[in-house]
């Protein structure tokens, strides 16, 4: 190799050398699902950050659960009726929805009060949609935006609404996935 064809290597020194490893921002470990805030600090600015706590949105004994664990219980005890309302009436869904989401027949949904255990299989279900509308909330702002998204026809759902596919388990998977992609800066 000659003079001329010698490659230059050009050093590059840090350019905060002082600055501590951007690890060392996040140390602080709160228990998941706990309502929590931190503040990062870099270059002279600081920005404060909200983690909302507990799971899901609507069910109250998700979204004050501190745990998988708590949640884990909870779903083996049931969860009634009364508590998936506020999903049932933010969806919108009809007797043969909430049937296919609780895995049981549309006439035992209709004989269902308010106290009704909906059985572990609807339990785990009606969490997941919880924990979806939760990760919509998160993404779009606000209920209405969401709503908006679910009841809108997605490419990426074959041209189907979220929302008719919801109530099945790998319709809901679906789902979750399109709000990840959303989330990640892919157009769905």
């Amino acid at each position: 190799m000659n003079s001329k064809t010698a490659k230059k290597t050009k050093s590059y020194g840090e350019s905060h050398p002082k600055e501590e490893n951007i690890v060392s921002d996040f140390q602080y470990e709160a228990p998941y699902g706990s309502a929590t805030s931190f503040q990062v600090e870099r270059f002279g600015l600081s920005k404060f950050y909200n983690i909302p706590g507990g799971y899901g949105y609507f069910i109250p004994a998700f979204t004050k659960a501190g745990s998988m664990t708590e949640v884990g219980k909870l779903l083996d005890q049931n969860l009634l009726s009364e508590d998936i309302s506020p999903i049932v009436d933010f969806l919108d869904l009809k007797i043969q929805e909430i049937a296919k989401a609780a895995s049981v027949s549309p006439s035992t949904v209709s004989r269902w009060d308010s106290k009704s255990p909906i059985g572990t299989p609807g339990s785990y279900q009606f969490f997941k949609i919880d924990e979806v509308i939760k990760k919509g909330v998160d993404l779009f702002g606000n209920t209405t935006h969401l709503k908006e998204w679910l009841d809108g026809p997605n490419m990426a759902l074959g041209n189907e609404a979220p929302i008719k596919l919801i109530t099945s388990m790998i319709g809901l998977e679906l789902v979750d996935e399109a709000l990840d992609a959303l989330h990640f800066g892919n157009v769905m």
